[in-house]
């Protein structure tokens, strides 16, 4: 049905494109042969191809019980992380991944899109900048592919984990891509330093193929100015969007809250049952 898909960025919200996956993939045979992604979105988008989706989900839920807060304030006077993400996110792919890289990189060919901030900007500086940005196309502009960050010098590079010798260089590169500074340390990858690919575009549709095919989109935010699902041309390429139906009860860096992680799965699954109903014939024929 689909020979591309692309999966945003959003955080925890991206288990909203878990549920719409579980879904729609086995009843519309959905094959992608190029998945581009980017931040959170390369994790699952990774996690879905090994076949190991309902398994992150169940994980993360539990390193959420365990965790309790967003923020350990009682590491200031020790030697403790004050933000548990980066720790939760890592371990996560280390325990999740196990077996399933020769698998991932069989299925399909996943791009996953990192930023590097321009050349007149270096360091602390690019990283203020650039969390400026990501907060203005967020919550101001609202636009699908907002153009800010590529006007100011900002460049979004996308890499395929078929180019990543085995499972550590992939946990790296997914690092990378989420980068976001002080959630996460900040990272480097072949040598520079590198910011959250989402900076640039959210939705990384540069990642996809030219020529003729079928897209499916998904995103993990509510467009208010949008259909839950609607479709564009793009040149000799039609683009079907989706988003969640209503807000996601769940923030980017919420990671404490598992009743809201599943919530969020179950708003995607309930999505995907809604596209299925629209697109079948009978569907169709309403």
């Amino acid at each position: 049905m689909f020979d591309q898909v692309v999966f945003a960025g959003g955080g925890v919200r991206c288990t909203w494109q878990i549920g719409f996956w579980e879904s729609v993939a086995n009843r519309v045979r959905l094959r992608p042969k190029i998945v581009s992604a980017v931040s959170a979105g390369a994790m699952v988008s990774s996690l879905i191809l090994m076949g190991k989706s309902l398994d992150a989900v169940e994980y993360f839920a539990e390193a959420f019980e365990e965790n309790g807060s967003n923020i350990h304030w009682g590491n200031l006077f020790r030697k403790g992380p004050l933000f548990p993400h980066h720790h939760i996110y890592r371990n996560g792919m280390r325990r999740l991944f196990e077996g399933g890289f020769e698998r991932l990189r069989a299925a399909t060919e996943l791009r996953i899109a990192v930023s590097h901030s321009p050349q007149w900007l270096n360091g602390r500086l690019a990283l203020i900048i650039g969390a400026g940005i990501d907060y203005s196309d967020t919550f101001l502009t609202r636009e699908l592919h907002p153009n800010t960050a590529r006007r100011l010098g900002y460049q979004q590079s996308f890499y395929s984990v078929r180019d990543c010798s085995n499972v550590g260089d992939l946990q790296r590169l997914i690092l990378s891509s989420s980068c976001t500074p002080p959630f996460t340390p900040r990272q480097q990858h072949r040598g520079a330093e590198v910011l959250d690919g989402g900076i640039v575009d959210s939705v990384p549709v540069a990642g996809l193929d030219p020529g003729p095919s079928r897209v499916l989109i998904l995103l993990t935010r509510r467009y208010p100015q949008y259909p839950s699902c609607f479709t564009c041309q793009k040149g000799e390429q039609l683009w079907t969007y989706v988003q969640p139906s209503r807000p996601l009860p769940v923030s980017v860096w919420d990671f404490s809250n598992p009743q809201r992680l599943w919530q969020a799965f179950d708003a995607g699954f309930a999505d995907g049952e809604a596209f299925l109903a629209a697109h079948s014939p009978e569907g169709s024929a309403k």
